[in-house]
């Protein structure tokens, strides 16, 4: 829950701090004394948009401070500590807005983002408006509390269906659309891969022609560099071959120095095998005049078609079979095709199964939130009324919400025939059965702290003090703070914050504080007779207080 909010430097506020508690709270005060511009700074904290119109005039920056009590809401903590800013079951939410329009937002005092922030506000906390029944004229909203009463996984798992299908099927077409314009790529690469088979290197890879080239290209002059080597090396065995023999006498005598004469003897046989060597291969080589033009023609060829590829020569075998995977790919897709088809109806019956389940837990779900609402509303001024949901089903019909309209029905009173929400409903008809929809849905709803926004306007007398009534039993299950002018609905309150405008020496300033049992008393004696409050006023307020179960 909502422990602590801290503002400052914003808006009108100046310096202002509240600890809150559980059950329900009523926020009240006198019209224009601030009570929007409190829940705008609530809403900031919880990662609205900021602005640098926000900022109290003449500051620099604008802070707001919310702290949150999570001993008991483990979802919340595991959300935490998989964001690595847990601490010690802590919930600080900090927001900083710079004159200049620049914003900074914290929980648990580390930096994060403001989407980051508004993840974690819309699980601690939810703003119902006054306006919010204008909303019910519109069928999507109407499915999204029909799901939200529903409290089910499957109106996701549809969309995340839908998705998935849809995804694939463009896939397929994209493909199917590329294959068919893509007959201009194909006969380009058929001419590319032309000239790499007019290469027909006889499966020489480009580095060997090259080797091979330079050996034939240079073979007088081999030849020439191995006879010389091998008359310096014929010499040279000649010479070490007479030095061996004094050095085999001169260790017969001295035999340190045998280590010399294996020296000699292993160089002896070295450069034998040395001269066995460049024999063999000078005898072996020959001026091929035919093969050295061929290697010629393909080394050409290869640098040519190099170039053209913007690649060097050793790099061509990779750009081959690029070139021939891209030409299979065009040319025999039927069984690309013909996977990404299957894929395609078995995520469509995926769908399609989905959807089923989703509208027969809708049609279930329809008939309680149609019951409960139904009661609320004889409780409000509307007996002998009537809320019912119809829900048209299109098999045929796809989309992301699954394949099922929603409409809200009532008939306000007895014998008047159900007609869609809107249409047969007053604007106080409408703001009620509002209110008993959204008291309907709050239970299914796992957000601890509820904010109602003068959703009690257009209602007065037994009415009021029915939702005030509604609003307590909500609060004993919910942290709820309710914005509201009336005293029937304030009374029931567990606690009681007051919002004032003051002005002084030209400047006015908002700021919010809690009250004690005879201020609670007094600000409803307010209520009920105006600014100047009487004897009279204030023993109607308590007999009022006195009467909350």
């Amino acid at each position: 829950m909502l422990s602590n909010l801290h503002i400052r430097n914003f808006a009108i506020i100046d310096n202002t701090e509240v600890d809150l508690d559980t059950g329900l709270t009523a926020l009240t005060g006198e019209t224009g004394a601030g009570k929007s511009i409190l829940l705008g700074a609530l809403s900031l904290v919880l990662g609205g948009r900021a602005s640098g119109d926000l900022v109290k005039q003449d500051t620099d920056k604008a802070e707001i401070n919310a702290s949150f009590n999570i001993d008991s809401l483990n979802s919340i903590q595991q959300w935490l500590s998989d964001q690595d800013l847990n601490e010690e079951n802590e919930c600080l939410l900090r927001r900083v807005i710079t004159a200049n329009g620049k914003s900074r937002a914290y929980i648990n005092g580390r930096p994060v983002t403001a989407q980051l922030l508004r993840t974690l506000g819309e699980m601690l906390l939810n703003i119902h408006g006054q306006n919010e029944h204008q909303r019910l004229s519109n069928a999507a909203a109407q499915r999204e509390l029909l799901d939200s009463f529903a409290d089910t996984p499957l109106s996701k798992q549809v969309s995340d269906a839908y998705e998935a299908w849809k995804i694939t099927d463009q896939q397929l077409a994209e493909q199917i659309e590329a294959q068919q314009s893509g007959q201009d790529r194909i006969d380009m690469l058929r001419f590319q891969l032309q000239e790499f088979d007019a290469l027909d290197t006889g499966g020489a890879t480009a580095a060997d022609i090259e080797s091979e080239h330079r050996w034939l290209a240079n073979a007088d002059r081999l030849v020439e560099l191995g006879n010389q080597s091998l008359q310096s090396l014929d010499n040279a065995v000649n010479s070490i071959t007479e030095t061996q023999s004094p050095l085999a006498s001169l260790v017969a005598i001295d035999d340190r120095m045998q280590e010399a004469l294996d020296l000699v003897e292993s160089a002896s046989i070295q450069c034998s095998e040395a001269a066995s060597m460049l024999r063999g291969s000078t005898s072996s080589m020959e001026h091929d005049t035919n093969r050295l033009a061929w290697l010629d023609d393909k080394l050409a060829a290869l640098h040519r078609l190099a170039k053209k590829h913007h690649v060097d020569a050793s790099g061509l075998t990779d750009v081959e079979l690029a070139l021939r995977d891209e030409l299979d790919g065009l040319t025999d897709p039927a069984n690309s095709n013909e996977e990404l088809q299957k894929q395609v109806d078995a995520l469509r019956e995926v769908y399609r199964a989905t959807c089923a389940k989703l509208t027969r837990l809708r049609k279930r779900s329809a008939k309680k939130i149609s019951a409960e609402v139904t009661e609320s509303m004889q409780t409000l001024a509307m007996e002998g009324g009537a809320f019912s949901v119809r829900i048209n089903t299109d098999v045929t019909a796809s989309h992301k919400h699954g394949q099922d309209t929603v409409e809200f029905l009532v008939s306000p009173n007895p014998g008047v025939a159900a007609a869609p929400l809107a249409k047969v409903a007053s604007g106080g008809e409408l703001s009620r059965i509002s209110l008993c929809l959204q008291l309907a849905t709050i239970k299914t709803q796992n957000v601890p702290t509820l904010i109602f926004d003068e959703v009690d306007a257009g209602i007065g007398g037994a009415v009021a003090e029915t939702v005030g009534r509604l609003m307590r039993k909500v609060g004993t299950t919910a942290q709820v703070l309710c914005v509201t002018h009336l005293p029937q609905v304030a009374a029931q309150a567990h606690h009681h914050l007051f919002v004032e405008k003051t002005s002084t020496k030209g400047k006015t300033e908002t700021s919010l504080r809690t009250l004690n049992k005879k201020q609670t008393r007094d600000e409803i004696a307010r209520m009920l007779g105006g600014a100047k409050i009487t004897k009279k006023s204030q023993s109607h307020a308590q007999e009022m207080l006195d009467s909350v179960d």
